[in-house]
């Protein structure tokens, strides 16, 4: 009876797992035109020179952000509006202006795809694009020198990720069938394919190191040897190079050390280890004759340009629970707009509040989980405080759907 059972729990374990690759690659063929369109660099270079960003580093600035920047002719998009706006006396002449400018705005996911390309073509990582870290959009560039296309790379990234997903959940649980689920539930949530095909974003990079820091230091619990705790390190630092450094650091490193605060020579360790391996992800910017001086002011511009955004945070506390809840939020814009979400349906409430519910379970039971239970609480608290966009929310789901 007990082999009946074990060779049933396989076959149903089986199924899902068809099922949730079926899924994936249908979702994939059946939007093969656009996800293998070749990148055409000169239409790229053309409709890049017409949009707000490359404004926004010829104009002269009124506000001066850092000397990095000004020595640099790097302003960003937010000086640029405040410079053509702030010279129209006239309201209706703001207006006008506003939405003149945000006809030429492109894309996240076209801005990605034509810094990495420009990045892997020798392109300074400091000079083009240096809100965020370098290594998704690298990547990203690789992807349209090897394959032809911005996509490619990602969709095999999310193929790993599926497996990343299945795997980190049997190292927790130890049940094949809840991997299984697992993988299954992550493949048909829409927020994750929708990264696929309306990709690329930084944020399916972002989830997957985050995924390979959490099976090494699995790993590294269980077989107590430092090369697992060195390859956390890595992926560590890997995963701080993929969106904005401050505020992922904090919380990252916060989580880390939480996880980790008995083992204190493993945590030297992997972030001795993550610091080597984000600093070689800038390995562009010091060939190109970057110094430790200039790196560090770099970052420090980075933290002056967000800063100046001057969203006020207290207003969008909480924003992402009525995106959970509702499909809709609250956009930081000037007139407070309201946006929804398409992809949004009842699974991303069902899904949440199923997870807390098993997260509060698992606390008692299983050890295991505990290192996922701290990092959920902690990026819950996070995403109380900063404004979201949708996608933001992939980092906080997908170790739900491990725990569900």
């Amino acid at each position: 009876m007990r082999k009946l059972k074990s060779e049933n729990s396989v076959l149903i374990s089986g199924v899902f797992i068809a099922l949730g690759f079926l899924y994936f690659f249908s979702v994939i063929f059946s939007n093969s035109k656009t996800l293998f369109k070749k990148f055409d660099p000169i239409a790229a270079e053309q409709k890049y020179s017409q949009s707000q960003w490359q404004q926004s580093q010829t104009v002269s600035p009124i506000k001066v952000l850092d000397e990095w920047a000004v020595k640099n002719g790097y302003t960003g998009w937010k000086n640029y509006e405040d410079e053509i706006v702030l010279k129209s006396k006239v309201e209706s002449q703001r207006s006008q202006i506003i939405k003149a400018i945000q006809d030429k705005g492109v894309s996240d996911s076209f801005l990605y795809s034509y810094v990495g390309y420009k990045y892997v073509n020798g392109a300074n990582p400091s000079l083009l694009n240096p809100e965020h870290p370098p290594l998704a959009k690298f990547l990203i560039g690789y992807s349209i020198k090897t394959f032809g296309n911005e996509h490619t790379l990602g969709i095999g990234i999310a193929f790993v990720t599926l497996l990343l997903v299945g795997i980190i959940s049997f190292q927790i649980q130890r049940s094949l069938l809840l991997a299984s689920i697992a993988l299954f539930l992550t493949a048909i949530f829409p927020l994750f394919m929708d990264q696929v095909i309306h990709g690329p974003q930084l944020e399916l990079y972002q989830l997957f190191f985050f995924l390979l820091v959490v099976h090494m230091l699995l790993m590294g619990f269980k077989k107590k040897k430092v090369q697992f705790y060195i390859g956390a390190g890595i992926f560590y630092g890997f995963l701080l190079s993929t969106k904005t450094l401050l505020p992922f650091l904090c919380l990252l490193s916060g989580w880390l050390v939480v996880s980790l605060w008995k083992k204190w020579k493993e945590l030297a360790i992997l972030f001795a280890f993550a610091a080597l391996s984000f600093l070689l992800t800038y390995m562009a910017f010091f060939m190109q004759g970057g110094t430790l001086r200039s790196f560090l002011g770099l970052q420090k511009y980075i933290v002056v340009y967000y800063g100046n955004a001057h969203i006020p945070l207290l207003e969008f506390a909480g924003n992402y629970l009525r995106l959970i809840f509702t499909g809709s939020w609250k956009f930081w814009d000037s007139a407070r707009s309201v946006s929804a979400y398409s992809e949004w349906n009842i699974l991303w409430p069902i899904f949440y509040g199923g997870g807390i519910v098993r997260l509060v379970q698992l606390w008692k039971k299983n050890k295991n989980t505990h290192m996922l239970i701290y990092f959920i609480i902690l990026y819950n608290l996070f995403v109380f405080i900063v404004p979201v966009f949708p996608r933001y929310l992939l980092l906080l789901f997908v170790p739900l759907l491990i725990l569900l």
